[in-house]
């Protein structure tokens, strides 16, 4: 997955938890909401409920007062009547009319009314009459949001007046509180008998309160309850400020873990970079000991070469035959100058190095390696063929060396294998391909073990008891080095390795033709 993948993914989840967490806080800030404010509904209904209560008290002392100077006055003194009950109006604006009528003359009434119609003060008589002590009270003919609080005057069998005052039961339920403003909000007052006289509100509310006046003569039913909104649960204003401190601890939560995911992440590369130094000493520690086992079994050969060279050398000379000397010690500079060049190569074994680019003809490098192994292979008895007809004039642009090396570590590896079967028999062959040149050791051995054929070409895995595990490794990278391939190819009967080299022409194609 790319970068610019993984960045867009981060800040994904950062924004799909940021969202979940909205979510959440919304959902938990409505329900405390709600929880509330059906709290406030019952602190603030019992705080009406009292006021009420201590209203509809006064209307006693009100009807009292006004009884008693219904009583003590006469017809001529109405005026002092109707100064009081002016009064008692301008102080209390709920109570919106006072009446006083005769028992026994309905038409003789005093009110604050511009006129009293004939059914409403019959309904008061009516009322007096039926009292027997109590005040009564009674809806109000002209309205709905009114009632009538009748009282006989004197309280008495011998009564004399129905004295009643209108109410209004909106302004008995007055009050400055803003919750009662709330469009979710319903309340209601109604008479004893179920009678409705104020209502506001939503009509499918639940009422969650309800109560009658605290008042033994008024003794009216208070109900309360609340539906709430979405802007009731989430009020703007507070979901505004809610939501930017809840986005800000979150930005700092993310900020913090990124920090801590960071110090971990460094912490981790640094106990890392610690463990790749101590990885890389020990590499360097096996890679002096794959050079001291590589220089012990790779310059074996061009030793025992020059160690042949030089014996058939001093023979030749003490026979006179200076010719068959000067070649044999010639042969001995030029095995020794391989031996060299050998010591160079391991020496650059854990390092990149420059190649050592130069023509090489494909068939002198393998007869190179074939007269190098002469020797071992009459001492085994193994029957080295080769068939390098196509290939006689083909030159690679290669390093020589590390050709030579190669073939000749699969070479001798094919003459070992061959020792334990009855053939006997090391074949190398060179063909011209379209893309390069392919180069084929084959034996007739027993094979490459299947436990180690996956891991054959890695340092110090070998199949022979006696052998390092170095010979194979050092072609894989040999051959790597340049931008050829080895693999290992069995067929039936033999054990092939493969090496293909790139860099053939058309011009070294049509040469070799």
């Amino acid at each position: 997955m790319s970068v610019k993948r993984l960045q867009g993914a981060g800040r994904s989840i950062v924004l799909f938890g940021w969202l979940g967490l909205l979510v959440v806080t919304m959902v938990v800030m409505a329900a405390l909401e709600r929880q509330r404010l059906f709290s406030e509904l019952q602190t603030e209904a019992a705080i009406l409920h009292r006021l009420a209560s201590q209203r509809a008290d006064q209307h006693d002392a009100h009807l009292t007062s006004l009884s008693a100077l219904a009583v003590a006055g006469e017809a001529e003194r109405q005026d002092l009547f109707l100064d009081v009950a002016a009064t008692i109006q301008r102080f209390y604006p709920r109570i919106v009319a006072v009446d006083l009528v005769p028992l026994d003359r309905p038409v003789r009434y005093v009110t604050t009314r511009p006129g009293l119609p004939d059914a409403l003060a019959e309904t008061i008589v009516a009322s007096a009459e039926a009292s027997e002590g109590e005040l009564v009270l009674r809806s109000a003919p002209e309205a709905n949001d009114r009632y009538l609080v009748v009282k006989r005057s004197p309280n008495t069998d011998a009564a004399r007046f129905g004295l009643a005052l209108t109410v209004d039961a909106d302004r008995l339920l007055e009050t400055d509180a803003d919750f009662w403003t709330r469009s979710s909000v319903a309340r209601s007052l109604s008479l004893p008998n179920g009678t409705v006289l104020f209502d506001t509100g939503p009509g499918d509310v639940e009422m969650q309160f309800s109560k009658a006046l605290g008042s033994i003569s008024q003794p009216l039913i208070l109900n309360a309850g609340i539906a709430p909104r979405l802007t009731d649960l989430l009020p703007p204003g507070r979901v505004l400020a809610v939501v930017a401190a809840m986005t800000l601890l979150y930005l700092l939560a993310v900020l913090g873990l990124r920090q801590r995911v960071r110090t971990r992440r460094a912490e981790r590369e640094a106990r890392l970079s610690a463990d790749d130094a101590r990885l890389a000493h020990a590499s360097r520690v096996n890679a002096l000991g794959e050079m001291a086992s590589g220089m012990a079994h790779e310059l074996t050969q061009p030793l025992t070469a020059i160690l042949s060279q030089a014996q058939a050398g001093r023979h030749l000379a003490r026979r006179g035959d200076v010719d068959g000397s000067e070649t044999s010690f010639g042969r001995v500079v030029e095995q020794a100058k391989r031996a060299a060049a050998i010591l160079d190569r391991l020496r650059d074994w854990t390092r990149p190095q420059s190649e050592r680019i130069e023509e090489v003809p494909i068939n002198e490098a393998i007869g190179n390696v074939e007269a190098l192994l002469r020797r071992e292979v009459e001492k085994e008895g193994v029957k080295l063929t080769t068939n390098l007809s196509t290939t006689r004039d083909v030159v690679l642009r290669l390093d020589r060396i590390a050709l030579e090396q190669i073939v000749f570590n699969l070479a001798r590896n094919a003459v070992d294998a061959a020792t334990d079967s009855s053939e006997r028999r090391v074949r190398i062959t060179s063909d011209l391909m379209e893309t390069g040149i392919v180069v084929e050791i084959a034996d007739s051995g027993p094979g490459v073990p299947e436990n180690i054929r996956d891991r054959l070409f890695e340092p110090f895995v070998t199949g022979k008891p006696d052998g390092t595990g170095l010979g194979l490794a050092l072609c894989q990278r040999l051959t790597d080095r340049m931008g050829g391939d080895l693999t290992l190819v069995e067929k039936r009967g033999e054990t092939v390795f493969r090496l293909w080299l790139p860099g053939a022409t058309a011009e070294k194609r049509e040469a070799a033709e």
